[in-house]
């Protein structure tokens, strides 16, 4: 099968579809027809109509990344085209960063804020969230989180957590973290108004999608000094131009992802997928 992987995946991956499949692997797109039959990325390639109808052969489109907003799957769906993907492997690696960016933004000014008897406000209750919520259990804080899923109350108990409706969260937090994914109902979730019931002085921290916010919100009352820190993995070019440098923010570049061993996983997995499937 002719394989073609745009970007770059963990070296045991690539070698596995090396060794497997008829491979070839370019860093971008051209604005030509390709005959290959599986395709793979990442969260970095957009995979819309435009670029899937660059591949009249194409069968399979393989995503090493847990978010699939960067692709068209109804318009896959409507073409018999296979979507293979692995949700939730990379949660931990997610969750660790969160914690990262947590202390680091607590204490990236002195004098140093502590998460004990904080109340940390989880937007997003889904794997990420109840692992952030696992992993703090031992800083004495307050946990609250906001989820449109209903949840089981024996996980809750275990985490110490208690569920609120979306804008308690916000006034009630003073730490709060985004972990829901990106689709039409999550963007631009966290908005103007949503941060206006934010405390003076909270901590913001968003380590899913850079769209789930409204940004010219959070410039805006960054600036206005509403924030005592705010943390971001994601965030469009402007919003950094616009803040860095400018009080207590904190910027990592996507890479909230990539812990080594979540990052195999996210690559390996899906890969090992596509050939379960061709091989059948």
């Amino acid at each position: 099968m002719k394989t073609l992987l745009i970007g770059e995946l963990h070296k045991d991956a690539e070698l596995l579809l090396s060794e497997k499949t008829e491979f070839e692997k370019i860093a971008n797109l051209e604005e030509k027809q390709y005959d290959h039959e599986a395709v793979v990325l990442r969260t970095f390639t957009e995979f819309k109509e435009a670029q899937i109808n660059q591949f009249p052969n194409v069968k399979y489109v393989v995503s090493c990344s847990v978010g699939i907003d960067n692709i068209d799957w109804n318009l896959l769906k409507e073409k018999g085209i296979e979507l293979i993907f692995i949700p939730g492997t990379n949660t931990n690696s997610v969750a660790e960063h969160t914690v990262h960016l947590i202390l680091s933004i607590l204490r990236n000014q002195q004098p140093f804020a502590e998460l004990k008897d904080k109340t940390l406000g989880i937007i997003g209750f889904g794997a990420i969230g109840k692992i952030v919520a696992e992993k703090v259990q031992g800083f004495g804080c307050r946990i609250i989180a906001f989820d449109v899923i209903e949840q089981d109350p024996a996980v809750l108990q275990k985490l110490n957590t208690e569920m609120k409706d979306f804008d308690t969260v916000l006034r009630e937090a003073d730490i709060v973290t985004v972990h829901v994914p990106l689709n039409k109902h999550t963007k631009e979730l966290v908005n103007a108004t949503g941060f206006e019931r934010m405390k003076w002085g909270s901590f913001f921290i968003n380590t899913s999608r850079a769209e789930v916010v409204e940004e010219q919100g959070l410039i805006d009352d960054f600036n206005d000094g509403r924030f005592r820190g705010v943390a971001l993995d994601v965030y469009s070019d402007s919003l950094k131009e616009q803040l860095e440098g400018k009080g207590n923010i904190i910027f990592t570049e996507h890479v909230a992802a990539q812990g080594e061993d979540s990052f195999r996983n996210q690559c390996m997995k899906p890969i090992e997928k596509l050939l379960e499937t061709i091989s059948r």
